[in-house]
């Protein structure tokens, strides 16, 4: 059975709300749901959204569902750089570079608003307010995230569980009971440790009633999110 994905988010909720409204660029209404300019991109899970080394063209707002955003080794491995979840903005590196950098995978079945640049690059020069509205984006699109990779498995698994908890409800969003979105695998990768060990302590923190876990929908318990 196809896990459900999270979201959909509304659009005042999106980072890239602002550059939308102040260009008149808006993909989904608020109101109506009407399709104005730009596209909506809908991926199942397990399908790129975008190679590294692609030329970049787009920028894309998560609306609904997750990705994971992934370096792949000269071995073909796969490593986890982040997860991206609703209200995320992917693409931003093509305002730096001609080319996407990473590698960015539906997790889940996906939705997602995409502005071609060119749109952009029209309202740019006739919208001033637009210039800081894309400031603030990227400022917000490089601000580090949280070091999930440290500290004790403990540390690291509860950190996650509660920096997705804190990042959906800052989207509106149900923050105590939502799908994981990840295997246990790419879980791993993300927290650089082995399956194995994400594995004993999830269902260690299901014991203890900190969270409850069926599958891939998880409620936080006694494991409260902060902020």
């Amino acid at each position: 059975m196809t896990t459900p994905s999270t979201g959909p988010i509304a659009c005042r909720a999106c980072d890239l709300h602002e550059v939308c409204r102040l260009g008149g660029l808006i993909a989904l209404g608020d109101r109506n749901g009407t399709h104005r300019t730009g596209a909506l991109r809908t991926l199942r899970a397990g399908t790129r959204l975008y190679r590294a080394g692609e030329p970049a063209h787009s920028l894309f707002a998560v609306r609904q569902g997750m990705l994971k955003t992934v370096e792949v080794g000269t071995d073909g491995e796969e490593r986890i750089i982040t997860v991206n979840t609703p209200g995320d903005v992917l693409g931003t590196e093509a305002f730096g570079r001609r080319m996407y950098s990473h590698d960015v995978v539906a997790l889940q079945p996906v939705v997602c608003c995409e502005l071609p640049l060119s749109l952009l690059s029209e309202q740019y020069s006739r919208v001033r307010e637009l210039a800081a509205a894309l400031i603030n984006l990227l400022s917000r699109a490089s601000a580090p995230r949280a070091a999930l990779a440290r500290g004790s498995i403990r540390e690291r698994v509860a950190g996650l569980l509660l920096e997705l908890a804190r990042r959906f409800e800052q989207r509106g969003l149900d923050g105590r009971r939502f799908s994981l979105g990840m295997t246990r695998q790419e879980i791993a990768s993300l927290l650089d440790t082995r399956i194995e060990t994400v594995s004993r302590m999830i269902q260690k923190l299901h014991r203890e009633r900190a969270i409850e876990i069926t599958g891939q929908q998880v409620t936080l318990l006694s494991l409260k999110p902060t902020g």
